[in-house]
């Protein structure tokens, strides 16, 4: 007989971003995820198209990827993703996560997102269906980047409530490096080696990234 508990046999956490590039910030956070919460995994979804960000500034994905798979290669519980690569762009996570629940129906997905992400969730395409569908996880954050828009006026019918059941506030640390500012500071050879993994630093220098 089949214990209808064990219908979903894995947590994974998904933790969205362009990661452009990884750093200690997104590590931290997907870290604390994976250890402090229920979650069995976290997979770092690198998006090659965010339809909130200018492609001006957008690394090549498959750079962007590899050093998502360099920066947690040697923590267990962290995985790269790049489920987002081969579907149409712009990318939009409702469009993905419908793609995710059919391909891996043996797992329970939340939505990781920061708290400055969150209170512009109703600027997101078919918003309700992710927030319907997927717990979301959501860590306190500045506003850091400085291509983060604005946060768009909103009727209240709109918005969804902080303390809707399908929302869960983690207490996770906070570590605000903006990437903005490290591509910055590695177009100006800034020492910037405390902020990323060396492994992503190594190969932003071996490969000329941002330069």
């Amino acid at each position: 007989m089949t214990n209808t508990n064990d219908q979903h046999e894995k947590k994974v956490g998904l933790y969205f971003g362009t990661f452009n590039p990884i750093h200690m910030g997104h590590l931290v956070i997907a870290n604390h995820m994976a250890t402090y919460t229920d979650l069995d995994e976290v997979w770092l979804v690198v998006t090659p198209l965010n339809p909130h960000k200018s492609i001006n500034e957008m690394m090549n994905q498959e750079h962007r990827l590899q050093m998502v798979h360099l920066a947690v290669s040697e923590n267990e519980l962290l995985k790269g993703c790049d489920v987002e690569f081969e579907m149409p762009q712009p990318n939009y996570t409702a469009a993905t996560m419908r793609y995710m629940r059919s391909q891996h129906p043996e797992s329970e997905f939340s939505i990781i997102i920061g708290e400055d992400n969150f209170e512009r969730i109703h600027t997101w395409r078919d918003y309700w269906e992710l927030v319907r569908n997927h717990r979301i996880l959501v860590y306190p954050r500045r506003s850091s980047d400085q291509d983060t828009p604005a946060i768009a006026t909103a009727a209240p019918e709109d918005i969804v409530p902080s303390d809707h059941a399908h929302v869960e506030w983690c207490n996770a640390p906070m570590i605000s490096i903006s990437s903005t500012y490290l591509r910055r500071a590695i177009t100006e050879q800034k020492d910037i080696r405390y902020l990323l993994h060396d492994k992503v630093l190594n190969y932003i220098s071996n490969n000329h990234l941002y330069e």
